[in-house]
């Protein structure tokens, strides 16, 4: 076990398309049933911007854990733009399937990506936002 509590064996997993695709038609199949969805993000999803996250194997606390440097590329937060999937949420909340957001971000991509105000919760702020 690190000093930061993830297992020393935690990996980061990629599927093959056809197990993502079975998992993304139960996850559509949930949605569609639900009548008060909630998504909760965290750092992991700004990733694929170009924000590095904390505890993945370049994260900000990982590699202050380990005294490793990051050799991925990162983008500064002003400059970075929303994912693939921040733009998946704000379609699911438009589709009305996604009532509302709680994320843990600072770094402002879900608002602008298009999710209103009123429909999500930033619990460490928005650094973008007085």
């Amino acid at each position: 076990m690190s000093r930061l509590g993830v297992p020393e064996d935690v990996r980061e997993v990629h599927e093959e398309h056809e197990s993502i695709q079975k998992k993304a038609r139960a996850v559509a199949e949930a949605l569609r049933g639900s009548l008060h969805a909630v998504v909760y993000t965290g750092a992991g999803i700004s990733t694929s911007a170009g924000i590095p996250d904390f505890r993945g194997p370049q994260g900000v606390w990982t590699l202050r854990e380990t005294g490793g440097r990051r050799t991925l590329p990162t983008t500064p937060t002003e400059r970075a733009i929303p994912t693939f999937t921040h733009m998946a949420i704000v379609e699911l909340m438009k589709r009305r399937l996604v009532k509302h957001l709680v994320s843990q971000n600072v770094d402002g991509l879900h608002v602008r990506s298009g999710v209103p105000f009123d429909k999500i919760s930033e619990l460490h702020g928005n650094r973008y936002i007085e």
